[in-house]
């Protein structure tokens, strides 16, 4: 056997047993209390979203002068839509023996833990062949509403895409990390 396909085998063999690993069978029990931490990605896309809006709004507000209030207006406007989609960005999770709560910026989701139909761990791949229908791929983390072919719409609340869990509920998916 040529040594290229043995090493490809093996490659191939060490692969499909991190992927087992990683969507080993989950429970309620398995997902804890944690701060999220931010992946390279998330961390560029959104210091790239913050540094552009600073940088056109100083724009705008330096020709104020030549341009009247129109400019001011579309700073503020510019500054008020960030904050917004800023508010949902992803912190953690909270879990108590009742309830998984994801906190964000501003708010916070509540699952109750008696409402939950099944869990599951996923691999990256499922969210990133998802489509966004609204929300951020980046730009303070990964969150809103996807769909995936084959695991319909869910709710996306992340900031890394190191491990995934999905929660299911009878009117609801979410994709968390854990």
């Amino acid at each position: 056997m040529n040594i290229h396909k043995v090493s490809k085998l093996d490659y191939l063999c060490k692969k499909a047993s991190k992927i087992m690993e990683k969507e080993k069978d989950i429970t309620l029990n398995d997902i804890k209390s944690i701060r999220f931490i931010w992946d390279r990605m998330a961390n560029v896309m959104t210091v790239i979203a913050v540094m552009g809006v600073l940088g056109i709004s100083i724009f705008m507000l330096l020709n104020i002068k030549t341009e009247g209030y129109t400019m001011l207006i579309g700073t503020a406007i510019l500054v008020l839509t960030t904050s917004g989609l800023a508010s949902f960005t992803p912190l953690g999770l909270t879990v108590d023996n009742d309830y998984i709560v994801i906190n964000k910026l501003v708010g916070k989701v509540v699952i109750k833990k008696s409402e939950v139909v099944s869990v599951k761990s996923i691999d990256s791949s499922i969210v990133r062949r998802s489509g966004r229908m609204a929300g951020s791929s980046g730009a303070f983390g990964y969150w809103g509403k996807f769909r995936h072919r084959t695991e319909g719409s869910y709710s996306l609340y992340a900031t890394n895409f190191d491990r995934f869990v999905m929660i299911e509920t009878p009117k609801k998916k979410y994709v968390i990390n854990y």
